[in-house]
């Protein structure tokens, strides 16, 4: 029998073309790729597995641990590359690795089919065509046919390139996650010994409450509503990658509990009786309603103790019993109609004082306790470890049981808390209790008239102050080292496994190995009866025609061989008959593909450009929707399929011009062999023919598979393109005016502190600035929104107008012995009216203290008012012209005095000092003196503010105006406002200077301008006074801040804007948006623009239209060279001379015919095409 594939069993072969008989051994017939070998495809499999495996434990990590990578920033390039684009660059090479297999299955199915006992039909051998249909459409067609190979590689290569590949990288996600670590605890602190307790429990715990209670400040460390944490800390090497980190360990909660019971209350005779039941018993009258100041309510805590602070106590009002050191009495009263009565509600409480074991977690690095959970019952805090005199006697007295030296941030005895207090319509003389019990829950005033919301109340500020009072009890020196275990928690950026993308990725891994070992299985089986590889034009003729029992290759050609067997191939044949005009291109090729594909990527281009546009527009783009995997899918798995399609689109086109493309060479007649016939383009995938065809300058055909391979670089990119982020949206939006910027009245502030606090709370404490509140400035408000279609706003921005104080402070020189010998004017200068008339101005200086120290120090501020020249008194009749003129000019000094006197007065505390000792000597006297005139500033500014009004940016949008006369209405003027602000600057509570031969300082100015200076040397007696130079930029600052604050406390004095008045705003609010990385962007357009460019190059140079028959099938090819001389050449040894030269034309066959098909030189001539 004859037998196609060069394989027969003789020993020789004979060769009749020119005579000669050339006998060669042959060779066994059983040649199979490597790529459809076990080993390999067993190594796939293992490839395949190891994916499985390496998800599976990621995936598993990830629900473990909360992630697989974790930052507390941004992550670094080599692991943002790692995790989300090395995904998909392993997946894309698993896919060109797979391709190869897939492609050698279709290629090669055609002669398996003739290897076959039977043979096989010529619709299943010669004229298969597989590597030149689309991928998907390959296994359908041999599924229909029972091509068992190719259908198991094509679903595989279907699975890998649209279901594996895109899902490589949306199974990472970059998350925001919850870790905990566990680690070592170590208690930080203890209570200092009882003995020590009432020096160290200074007055300023009652300070911070103050700043708890009204300004907003956060909870100092360790400090809860409930108690007071023992401090611990824990080994920060663990957990040093989280963010919004907390600690949770066991400790020890410190806490009180108020004993109450309704007062008796009896009103025998003009004074109210309160009666615990036992053995006290007061007498009190009402007080809460006065005509006179609107009040409605009044409320007053009476403590045991009696001390000069106080004006109330049990101890010196009727329980004099030690019995009841420990008792107090809350009291509410409430106006009763017009005509003065009220009712009285009162209870007398104990406080019991208990330690608690709880686990209590705080937050890092503020330590401010968030949850706190019970392990024990309670147990009473024994007397010797915690001094309980000492707490009540401060908070019932507003002074420090035991006298001691500090500044007056921690000295101050009454806060003054009266203007918090009218907002409750409280008028009258309060207590620092009463201050702190409305204030820390301002709910249900009304109620109070019920004994269990009264105490309610009241047991709620004792336990915030005995919190604070514990805080300043603990020291480090006092703790027993000791260790315990706890946790640390927090908040990182972490890149999380999509669980269910990754079981789905998964199970495609395991279908892929499941049809890979079907495959391997059958292929393994199938009889391979060719001796070498099928890959050039060449190596098929050879194949064909290495037997001279196919040399006889007729129009109905029926091939009978023992292996290889043709049945009804005549259709295959007549090439002859066919009209030679009729030439083909594949339908691939034509135009109507080519318009279509570049339309596709022109339409490609442009919506990434224009995505990039409108991100850039609208700061990003909406999120698809709330679900992480919706996300992923849809802004990364959609575009990576998008290019998982271009790459078999691109694999179609190089399959067909690397078919074509040896016909192209042949097409002159004049074609070397190795840069046509031998060419094996077919063979290979097309990412590894780039060199070949570069070699043999196969350019178009280059750049083709260049940018096939460029569609798996184009999943890379298009993986990492779109992402989501957070963005500030802005809204647009009206705003309502809620006032003018304009002043229409404003009065003295008498007595009112607030401003210091505020102040001491935003330097001491780092407490924010009131609303609408900067350093230097005062903004008008406007309305303030907290939602919008973004979400929860996170900030207002529109203009308004910006009010400021401008101090220009000049040098100047006073009496300074008046300030020595205690004359009340040492400040005195002489001023000119804006009449043109004069008016002395003089400050009432006249300190306490110090001169009954030999060195000692001296810090005034002071404001000026008009007095009688050369006379220590007040002009009483002075005009409002005078008083303004004066009034709105400010003095400070500093100043240093050695002194020889008379008395050495050793007390400490500042108010039983001697204010009048006799002076021997002044050794020396230096002062350094200011004098400040100021004036008001107004500017529109863009002010962008938080929900709760404080400010976060501002820019002034034109020059300042100074002393605008529009800003002034009703009387007032720039000179009234700077009197009127200025005057509880220098004035009320805490406001008399003293002398110190310290570095504590006894007045807010002199504490301000140490806390600005971070510094003890403006302050010092021990140094000389200060440069003029050095310490006027902290005076300046000091006033212009705290004139802020005056302005922000009192809002009223502004014209209430009309009803309508409206402003352009903008409400900012972050938002989950999608953005567009910036180098994915840039790779990506360049991809996209290198696809058009090379489909025009592509169409544009394609091989000219000059086959009757397209070379895909072996038949086809067959058919090219059946009448030439090649297929008896292919029995030769040495085949064809590298010298030969073939083409593709007319010629003459072995028949005597004239045919056309390929043929070598001279017996061929080119096409007239």
């Amino acid at each position: 029998m004859d037998r196609i594939g060069g394989c027969h069993q003789s020993d020789s072969r004979t060769l009749n073309e020119s005579q000669t008989s050339v006998e060669r051994p042959i060779k066994a017939a059983s040649w199979k790729p490597i790529t459809l070998r076990p080993p390999f495809l067993l190594c796939i499999v293992a490839i395949t597995l190891c994916f499985i495996a390496l998800l599976e434990y990621l995936s598993q990590r990830s629900r473990i641990h909360g992630g697989i990578a974790f930052t507390e920033g941004q992550f670094s390039p080599a692991v943002t590359f790692a995790y989300f684009y090395l995904p998909t660059i392993l997946a894309v090479l698993y896919s060109i690795l797979w391709s190869w297999v897939d492609l050698d299955a279709k290629r090669l199915e055609p002669y398996f089919q003739l290897s076959k006992p039977e043979g096989a039909d010529q619709k299943n051998s010669l004229a298969l065509e597989y590597p030149f249909g689309f991928v998907a459409y390959a296994p359908l067609k041999a599924l229909r046919r029972r091509h068992w190979a190719v259908a198991l590689a094509g679903v595989s290569t279907m699975l890998i390139v649209w279901g594996v590949t895109p899902l490589a990288s949306p199974i990472f996600a970059r998350s925001i996650v919850t870790m905990e670590h566990l680690a070592t605890t170590t208690i930080r602190a203890a209570l200092i010994p009882l003995k020590d307790q009432s020096l160290a429990m200074n007055t300023d715990f009652m300070m911070t409450a103050y700043g708890i209670v009204w300004l907003g400040q956060a909870m100092p460390e360790f400090v809860t509503s409930q108690g007071y944490i023992e401090p611990f800390e824990l080994d920060m090497e663990q957990g040093a990658e989280l963010l919004n980190v907390t600690w949770k360990a066991r400790t020890n909660l410190y806490g009180t509990s108020l004993n109450c019971k309704a007062a008796d209350i009896k009103n025998d005779s003009s004074l109210l009786s309160y009666s615990n039941g036992k053995d006290c018993t007061t007498d009190f009258g009402p007080s809460a309603w006065d005509p006179d100041t609107d009040s409605s309510f009044g409320s007053l805590y009476i403590g045991y103790y009696l001390d000069q602070h106080a004006d109330y106590s049990l101890g010196g009002m009727g329980c004099p019993s030690l019995t009841n050191k420990h008792l107090f009495l809350a009291l509410w009263e409430e106006a009763v109609g017009n005509n003065g009565a009220s009712k009285v509600t009162a209870v007398f409480c104990e406080p019991t004082y208990w330690t608690q074991q709880v686990e209590a977690t705080v937050r890092v690095p503020s330590m401010n306790v968030t949850e706190m959970s019970p392990l024990a019952p309670r147990i009473p805090l024994p007397d010797d470890m915690f001094n309980r005199t000492a707490l009540e006697y401060g908070i019932g007295t507003g002074a420090q049981g035991v006298s001691s030296r500090a500044d007056i941030s921690q000295t101050t005895n009454i806060i003054d808390q009266r203007s918090r207090l009218r907002e409750f319509g409280i008028f009258g003389t309060v207590t620092n209790m009463v201050g702190f019990a409305l204030g820390l829950d301002p709910t249900n005033i009304t109620g109070l008239s019920d004994t269990t919301i009264l105490a309610a109340k009241f047991e709620g500020a004792h336990k915030l102050l005995h919190a604070l009072a514990m805080r300043q009890l603990m020291s480090s020196d006092m703790i027993e080292p000791q260790s315990r275990q706890g946790t640390i928690s927090g908040k990182t950026s972490a890149i999380t496994i999509e669980r269910p993308l990754a079981i789905i990725a998964e199970i495609l891994y395991g279908l892929v190995v499941t049809l890979i070992l079907a495959f391997m299985t059958y292929t393994y089986k199938r009889l391979s009866q060719l001796c070498k590889n099928p890959a050039s034009l060449m190596d098929i003729i050879a194949i064909a025609f290495d037997d001279d029992r196919n040399l006889d290759y007729t129009n109905e050609i029926e091939c009978k061989f023992s292996q290889y067997r043709v049945n009804g191939a005549s259709s295959l044949t007549k090439t002859e008959a066919k009209d030679r005009r009729s030439l083909t291109r594949p339908v691939a090729l034509s135009m109507p593909v080519a318009f279509t594909a570049l339309l596709i990527f022109l339409i490609a281009l442009t919506t990434i450009i224009a995505l990039m546009i409108l991100v850039q527009k609208y700061d990003g783009l909406p999120v698809p929707s709330n679900s992480t995997v919706v996300n992923q899918l849809v802004l990364k798995y959609v575009l990576v399929v998008f290019a998982t399609i271009l790459e078999p689109f691109w694999l179609l086109l190089n399959r067909q011009l690397c078919a074509l493309q040896p016909f192209e060479e042949l097409r002159q007649a004049n074609a070397l062999a190795s840069r046509s016939l031998r060419l094996t383009y077919m063979s290979l995938p097309p990412q590894m023919n780039i060199l070949n065809a570069f070699r043999a300058k196969h350019y178009v055909l280059v750049a083709v598979c260049a940018i096939g391979l460029s569609a798996n670089l184009l999943a890379v990119s298009l993986n990492g393109l779109l992402q989501v982020d957070p963005f500030l949206m802005a809204e647009g939006t009206k705003l309502m005016r809620l006032f003018e910027p304009k002043f229409s009245h404003h009065q003295i502030l008498v007595g009112s502190s607030d401003h210091r606090y505020v102040a001491k709370a935003n330097l001491s404490d780092g407490v924010a600035l009131p609303p609408w509140t900067t350093p230097d400035l005062f903004f008008v408000p406007f309305d303030i929104r907290t939602t919008s279609r973004y979400g929860t706003v996170s900030g207002i921005q529109s203009s308004t107008h910006g009010f400021s104080i401008r101090p220009r402070c000049e040098r100047a020189y006073f009496n300074d012995t008046a300030l020595v010998t205690g004359q009340p004017y040492g400040v005195y200068i002489q001023q000119r009216t804006p009449s043109g008339g004069l008016v002395s101005c003089g400050g009432f200086t006249t300190p306490f203290g110090g001169q009954n120290r030999s060195i000692t120090a001296l810090e005034v501020l002071t404001q000026l008012q008009p007095i009688h020249p050369g006379r220590a008194d007040v002009l009483v009749n002075a005009t409002v012209e005078e008083m303004l003129t004066c009034g709105s000019i400010l003095a400070a000094g500093f100043l240093r005095a050695n002194l020889t006197v008379s008395i050495e007065d050793t007390k400490t505390e500042n108010s039983n000092q001697n204010p009048h000792p006799v002076i021997q000597n002044i050794n020396s006297l230096s002062s350094v003196w200011m004098m400040c005139k100021s004036s008001i500033a107004m500017a529109p500014y863009e002010v962008t503010v938080g929900p709760s009004g404080r400010v976060q940016s501002y820019k002034a949008t034109s020059p300042e105006i100074v002393d605008p006369p529009d800003a002034f209405s009703n009387g007032t003027s720039p000179k009234s406002l700077i009197n009127n602000a200025t005057f509880p600057l220098v004035n009320g509570r805490d406001s008399i200077p003293f002398w110190h031969n310290d570095t504590f300082v006894d007045t807010w100015f002199g504490y301000f301008i140490k806390t600005l200076s971070n510094s003890t040397m403006f302050v010092d007696p021990e140094q000389p006074v200060p440069a003029f130079e050095d310490v006027v930029p902290y005076v300046e600052n000091l006033y212009s801040r705290l004139f802020a604050i005056v302005l922000s406390q009192n809002q009223e004095w502004l014209a209430r804007a009309d009803a309508d008045s409206t402003s352009d705003g903008l409400l900012f609010a972050s938002s989950q948006r999608v953005s567009i990385s910036s180098p994915m962007f840039v790779v990506t357009v360049v991809l996209l623009a290198l696809n058009v460019f090379v489909v025009v190059l592509y169409w544009t140079k394609l091989p000219k239209r000059m086959l009757p028959n397209l070379p895909y099938t072996i038949g086809s090819v067959l058919d090219m060279v059946h009448a030439s001389r090649l297929k008896l050449e292919a029995r030769k040894e040495d085949r064809w001379s590298e010298d030969w030269r073939f083409g593709y034309g007319k010629f003459v066959g072995t028949d005597g015919k004239p045919h056309v098909g390929i043929e070598r030189r001279p017996f061929v001539q080119p096409l007239d095409i």
